[in-house]
């Protein structure tokens, strides 16, 4: 019979591919979840314990559960140092910059024209006065342009966000880590529930008197004498049952037996008494003819 670790490492390509085609985390574990679901389906198909079933359900609903860990990244925020780090941003031309330049070129442009025409015809202290007044008036418009035209410097605060998909490689291994210890889990309770079995039977093997053991050999013995009679089959079909149920089995001689028999000398292989088997422990031999 496979185990839950054999049955996984069997379907280990499928479940790769199908971790692989995840595209986020909550993919990813309902892949878990499936897999999950396909090993209890494996394991039940060949397993014939009830109580093992019951148990791998158990534990494979609680692996399923735990499953989703791997949908509990929180938010992932990256800044790229290249691209959105704080730096020199332009601001948007404004009309008014334009105007204040234009007109300090203008002033200046005056203050030029005071030197060049009005030599002759202002005293030298007058022309001083206005032109240097030209220049001063020049020299704020293109201040209060520069501040309009000039770059600012912002904090650009634009974040990536992004998630992570858990790998498919790595998630194989955790779910392998899960299904060993849940083989180890269910070979323990294998253990418990063999020798409970064991212990049932010396039970019963116990409890079954000698004068029990005789009374139905000696039935069975009748009733293999009467051969193909109706009423003598019905007898060691009822007592076969009878004695299955209390751990008992009821064993013809095939010829491959012979420890279970006591043989006699006749035609043929026969079987004229069965022998009473309890597990591996013979209550009664029995007696036949033949090699």
């Amino acid at each position: 019979m496979d185990t839950m670790q054999s049955l996984l490492e069997k379907d280990k390509e499928r479940f790769l591919h199908s971790a692989a085609a995840a595209r986020s985390s909550k993919e990813t574990v309902r892949c878990v979840e499936e897999e999950f679901g396909r090993l209890l389906r494996f394991y039940n198909e060949q397993q014939e314990n009830d109580e093992l079933k019951k148990t791998a359900m158990f534990l494979i609903e609680a692996y399923s559960a735990s499953a989703g860990l791997l949908d509990c990244d929180g938010e992932s925020v990256i800044w790229s140092k290249s691209q959105y780090r704080p730096g020199i941003s332009k601001p948007k031309r404004s009309a008014w910059g334009w105007v204040l330049f234009l007109l300090a070129v203008a002033l200046l442009a005056g203050a030029g024209a005071v030197f060049y025409y009005l030599t002759d015809i202002l005293p030298l202290d007058q022309m001083k006065i206005i032109a240097f007044s030209l220049i001063g008036a020049a020299a704020l418009f293109l201040f209060l342009s520069g501040l309009l035209f000039s770059k600012k410097k912002t904090e650009n605060k634009e974040e990536l966000y992004a998630e992570t998909i858990p790998s498919p490689e790595k998630t194989y291994h955790v779910l392998l880590n899960c299904v060993l210890k849940m083989d180890r889990i269910l070979e323990e309770e294998g253990n418990r529930l063999l020798l409970e079995e064991k212990k049932a039977l010396l039970d019963e093997k116990e409890g079954m008197k000698k004068e029990e053991i005789r009374l139905y050999s000696s039935l069975l013995e009748s009733a293999y004498a009467q051969g193909d009679e109706e009423y003598a089959r019905q007898m060691i079909s009822d007592l076969k049952f009878y004695l299955h149920k209390r751990k008992i089995e009821v064993i013809d001689y095939d010829g491959n037996n012979a420890r279970l028999f006591e043989k006699m000398p006749g035609a043929g292989v026969s079987t004229l008494k069965p022998a009473l088997l309890m597990g591996e422990e013979v209550l009664a031999k029995g007696l036949a003819t033949g090699e």
